[in-house]
């Protein structure tokens, strides 16, 4: 195997418009002030990470060697927890122009050599390194929703779980009813201009209508966004969350004191990451933790 250059950094997930329905205010869109902060009710906290690198090469075709992990945290008496942990170390690469029983043979192992294959038949290393990179990326969103499959089977009614990302990452937890998911990307736009300009131009403490996002999804959510501090001075997009719960008359019933509950999990800031506007600091404990599991990517 060949030796890698610089590494190329994974292209952006692309910008898109989609569609959603207006699920209360009579269907017209309004903001709202979600009031106060209150004693945050989540328990339980999901994160994952993921690390690539390009490894080295055979012939023209990159190889790619990643960390993939993911973590549930639990919070008690103001120290957190592991409730479960999953990682895995793999290799991604394209097997239909590497066959696999040459790493077998170097002593990898079967289960962490990721098939990158796709339809096309167009041979580009950047190409090819950048879906290695994409299977490397699913192989931990599945990582993370077998994890809160776990969670929702093993503690049904017990507690509330704040997902980082989506909340539909498995149906089980989606049916669950006591999970929440923080949207902190916003390069897929659900609202009209008119609707999203009132929501660039939201306050710390105010929320948006709650909607139903259109899309082919393993279920359907309600969603709403929420201006967890002040952005006055700041980017449009300035401590703007999207959050994520079941489509359920509970869901709208809540979302105010979900709300409160994120406004709450504001402090501590998560400092120094430069995220700290939009990153909870649970959150930041998930990823410090996981970082600090993660081995070093290097085989050579």
């Amino acid at each position: 195997m060949r030796s890698a250059g610089p590494q190329l950094d994974a292209p952006a997930e692309p910008t898109a418009l989609g569609e959603a329905q207006i699920m209360e205010d009579s269907g017209r869109f309004a903001v709202h002030d979600v009031g106060p902060p209150s004693e945050s009710r989540f328990e339980f906290f999901l994160d994952g990470i993921e690390h690539t690198r390009i490894a080295g090469y055979v012939g023209v075709v990159p190889v790619v060697h990643g960390y993939v992990a993911a973590v549930i945290r639990r919070r008690r008496v103001r120290q957190f927890v592991t409730w479960s942990v999953r990682e895995h170390e793999v290799l991604s690469f394209p097997h239909k122009l590497l066959p696999v029983d040459r790493f077998i043979d170097c002593g990898f192992s079967e289960t962490a050599l990721i098939d990158s294959s796709d339809d096309s038949n167009e041979i580009h290393p950047i190409r090819l390194a950048e879906s290695s990179r994409e299977a490397v990326k699913l192989h931990r969103a599945r990582l993370e929703s077998g994890l809160a499959r776990r969670w929702a089977e093993e503690l049904p009614g017990e507690g509330w779980l704040l997902v980082d990302g989506r909340l539909a990452i498995d149906p089980v937890l989606l049916r669950s009813g006591r999970a929440f998911g923080l949207v902190k990307s916003h390069r897929t736009q659900y609202l009209s201009l008119p609707d999203m300009t009132a929501v660039l131009g939201m306050s710390g403490g105010q929320r948006s209508s709650i909607f139903k996002p259109v899309r082919p999804e393993i279920g359907e959510v309600y969603s709403w966004y929420l201006r967890l501090r002040p952005a006055s001075g700041h980017d449009i997009y300035w401590a703007l969350a999207r959050m994520e719960g079941r489509a359920a008359q509970e869901t709208l019933e809540l979302a105010d004191e979900v709300s409160r509950w994120l406004i709450a999990e504001t402090a501590p800031l998560a400092l120094p990451d430069p995220r700290w506007h939009i990153l909870l600091y649970p959150i930041r404990d998930c990823e410090l933790y996981l970082r600090a599991r993660m081995p070093t990517l290097d085989i050579s």
